[in-house]
């Protein structure tokens, strides 16, 4: 027998999550949706990306957007009149 596929195990846990929430086997739906959730962050982590106010970026990503602020800031000050 083979082992199984990284794709037969979530489609497996998905058909778990479908079928418990239409029973409404409120145990069996914690279970696989925080099998699902962990799966999905490990797979992110291994991608490089990290969490970053509640959504997965990548670091450039960020980096990207902490200049972006600084520009607008800097822009920002250089506005202001000055008394």
């Amino acid at each position: 027998m083979r082992a199984p596929t990284e794709r037969n195990r979530c489609q497996a846990k998905l058909d778990i999550l479908i079928e418990s929430f239409m029973r409404a086997d409120g145990t069996a739906y914690r279970d696989a949706v925080a099998w699902l959730r962990d799966f999905a962050d490990q797979k992110n982590i291994e991608a490089g990306r990290v969490m970053w106010g509640g959504s997965w970026s990548t670091p450039q990503k960020i980096e990207a957007v902490r200049k972006r602020a600084r520009m607008r800031q800097l822009e920002k000050e250089r506005a202001m009149p000055t008394r």
